[in-house]
């Protein structure tokens, strides 16, 4: 019986983000003492549960190989709504909850019907209305912070289950696990997948482009709704500025976990861990006293480096399926 051979070098390129988290937890560890510390970690994943839920939603686009860059001010927008409806209206806070999350939807689902009807990719018609939820969050905000939010609402940002677990990174982990296996192991995963990979062989397999389009659009509303619910929830407030440069961040981390540029690869897994590796880099630069804007560099790098490798990635393969076709072919005339 023949056996696989191991092979690290794959095992490496196939789990990046892992390795790299693991290099900065123990660099991390070693000049940090309380770095390990339950509290310090719990604290960590708290303060980026929300950009790991949104990473989900905005996961699944990439992956169809869409690219949205609106929702740094999509998140803006419905967290001052979401603020506005709390403190101004009165009203309740599941109440708010609900129309954040639907309203954050129907955006969605209005830049995907934008992007079918014009027949334009979904990162030209996202910049356009980026500018107009840029202009729409200082409308409605005026510019001014929004304060003193219901304790009802601030539960799910700021509540901590038993003094240790925040309730957001438990809604953060069931998110996952539960997505992770829609995307793994149903046929909408295996659908998405085929989307990303090549729509026009999707299209001739019998999948309906539109409504497949139409259904992420949906996810991702839902998943950046509730990563904004737990951001304003955590900071107790709302202002016009606070989703700004989300999409990039998060771009970052999902480039970093596998997720191709190109669409039609990647895991949830992978993705986990490169934003725990944005956000550990961060957190760790902010302790050493980094200028902010220098972090924006260290960022901007990362990027670039993710979408080098993937594009690397993407050629090595091409040659070993040309070499095998011609391995092939030379074989048929022997």
């Amino acid at each position: 019986m023949n056996k696989k051979k191991f092979d690290i070098g794959k095992l490496i390129s196939d789990n990046v983000a892992w390795f790299v988290l693991l290099l900065l937890v123990i660099f991390f560890g070693i000049f940090s003492e309380n770095f390990f510390s339950l509290r310090n970690i719990m604290n960590l994943l708290s303060q980026n549960a929300y950009l790991l839920i949104a990473s989900i939603g905005i996961t699944f686009v990439m992956m169809s190989s869409g690219m949205d860059l609106s929702v740094g001010y999509v998140m803006s927008t419905i967290g001052v709504v979401g603020a506005k409806l709390l403190v101004d209206v009165g009203l309740p806070s599941w109440l708010v909850i609900i129309l954040m999350i639907v309203i954050t939807v129907a955006i969605e689902l209005l830049n995907t019907w934008l992007s079918i009807k014009l027949n334009l990719q979904l990162l030209v018609v996202t910049i356009a209305t980026m500018t107009i939820f840029q202009g729409a969050t200082y409308i409605i905000s005026e510019s001014k912070t929004i304060n003193n939010l219901p304790d009802s609402f601030k539960f799910w940002g700021q509540k901590y289950l038993f003094g240790i677990i925040p309730v957001s990174v438990i809604l953060m982990v069931i998110l996952f696990l539960v997505m992770s296996f829609v995307l793994n192991k149903t046929y909408f995963g295996r659908n998405v997948y085929a989307l990303g990979g090549n729509p026009e062989a999707a299209r001739l397999a019998g999948i309906n482009i539109n409504k497949m389009r139409y259904m992420i659009a949906a996810i991702e509303g839902v998943f950046i709704g509730i990563g904004v619910i737990l951001l304003i929830g955590r900071l107790g407030s709302a202002v016009s500025t606070m989703g700004v440069g989300t999409e990039f961040t998060v771009m970052t981390g999902i480039f970093l976990g596998g997720v191709s540029m190109r669409g039609g690869e990647g895991k949830l897994s992978g993705v986990f861990a490169g934003i725990l590796c944005i956000a550990l880099l961060t957190n760790g630069m902010q302790l050493a006293g980094i200028n902010i804007y220098f972090q924006y560099v260290v960022r901007g790098v990362i990027l670039l480096a993710a979408i080098g490798y993937d594009v690397y990635q993407m050629a090595r393969r091409n040659n070993m399926k040309k070499k095998k076709l011609e391995e092939s072919r030379e074989a048929k005339r022997a």
